[in-house]
């Protein structure tokens, strides 16, 4: 388990994080979503031990991963920006990644390597920025590490590699036990790939569990009066979000779906339904709650 408490980081006077709590299990996905400047790479650094926690403390199996190197080897970092040793090539990365993690797996780099049809004996630097994108995952995954954090790197990928990788990743998250963190941007991605999701918003965790709970926790409900419904009493409800037209509304709203549709119903509606919300529709209703955009 990879454990946040309580923690906290500031850049001089500005706070960046603010008592970030979570507990991430094996096994699972957690897709970390943000505003831009929301914190995300802060806290995946963090996590990685490559940027110290002002307050709180971070653990992997309530070892502390900060100035712990038999913990951080654990921990496998990819940033949205690929490094590799100068002029080295794939096997050469493999060769000086061996060295210092005794958990790296050179039979398993070369199958990636074939899989993912990426030249071993060629330059890193000569290849094309989403080519580079692959080694970077490819080069982890053959660290065979318990924790993998992925700070938007799926980004510069074709949509073939990207579903090509994100099953790969998901066989490994499951097959080895791995905890998995992926921050970015692609909500539609996020909900195809996570099993878990947290939303990061000015430095502060404002939701995080299950998918499926975070995405129910708001119910949209469609129905139309018998004559038009007065907007205060659709104010009532509490909604985040309110289209009408005419005697046809369409209100979402936070709460349970049983609670939700029994102050409906007593509005006396001709009919009513519930529709589906999607991760970024949940996501954006958030932000709006939060004043970022409106």
């Amino acid at each position: 388990m990879l454990r946040i408490t309580e923690a906290g980081k500031s850049f001089g006077s500005r706070e960046v994080l603010h008592d970030i709590g979570l507990q991430l299990e094996e096994g699972h996905i957690f897709g970390l979503l943000g505003t831009n400047g929301a914190g995300k790479s802060t806290l995946m650094r963090m996590a990685a031990g490559i940027l110290r926690a002002d307050r709180g403390e971070i653990c992997l199996d309530d070892r502390p991963v900060w100035e712990n190197p038999e913990t951080k080897a654990q921990i496998c970092y990819l940033s949205d920006d690929p490094a590799f040793l100068n002029a080295a090539t794939i096997r050469e990365m493999g060769a000086f990644q061996r060295a210092w993690y005794p958990t790296h797996d050179g039979k398993r780099l070369s199958e990636l390597c074939e899989r993912f049809n990426l030249p071993m004996d060629e330059r890193i630097s000569s290849l094309s920025k989403g080519t580079q994108k692959r080694v970077q995952v490819c080069l982890a995954l053959a660290r065979r590490p318990r924790v993998l954090l992925c700070d938007e790197t799926f980004d510069g990928l074709d949509p073939v590699m990207r579903e090509a990788f994100r099953r790969t990743i998901s066989e490994e998250t499951w097959d080895r036990g791995m905890v998995t963190v992926l921050a970015g941007h692609s909500l539609q991605e996020m909900e195809d790939i996570c099993d878990q999701v947290g939303f990061l918003h000015e430095g502060r965790l404002l939701t995080a569990g299950d998918m499926d709970t975070v995405v129910s926790g708001m119910i949209r409900v469609q129905f139309a009066g018998r004559e038009e419904i007065p907007g205060e009493k659709l104010a009532e409800l509490h909604p985040l979000r309110v289209q009408r037209q005419g005697r046809l509304c369409v209100l979402t709203v936070r709460g349970e779906r049983e609670s939700v549709l029994k102050s409906v119903q007593a509005l006396e509606p001709e009919f009513c339904e519930t529709l589906p919300l999607s991760l970024e529709e949940v996501f954006i209703l958030e932000m709006e709650e939060q004043g970022y955009a409106k």
